[in-house]
């Protein structure tokens, strides 16, 4: 998930001919390619991180658990569809093992 300084996700994504990636991987891009893209995993991580926040006494208040409930039903619902996942996918939606993990947790 990335955004511009200003917040705005829509950064336009451009191939860096003039750049090789990591170990010879190329293509290398710079933008935000993937801001349309679903990925179902950051849902359990940041839920994740939420419950392990009320462990050390942070809490959500009603309408932050509200707010939850409402990502938590989506989510029941929508665990199962193929996503981009982390890898941010270029060839359509798959079954990621990772993104079913982190949904269940």
């Amino acid at each position: 998930i990335m955004y511009r300084v200003d917040g705005d996700p829509h950064l336009t994504e451009e191939i860096l001919e003039h750049f090789e990636g990591y170990r010879g991987s190329y293509p290398v891009r710079a933008g935000n390619g993937a801001a349309d893209q679903l990925q179902l995993d950051i849902y359990g991580e940041a839920l994740y991180a939420l419950a392990q926040g009320r462990d050390v006494g942070e809490q959500a208040g009603y309408h932050g658990w509200k707010g939850l409930a409402g990502i938590l039903d989506w989510l029941a619902d929508s665990w199962d569809r193929p996503d981009e996942g982390i890898w941010e996918t270029r060839g359509g939606r798959k079954d990621f093992t990772y993104s079913r993990v982190m949904c269940w947790a």
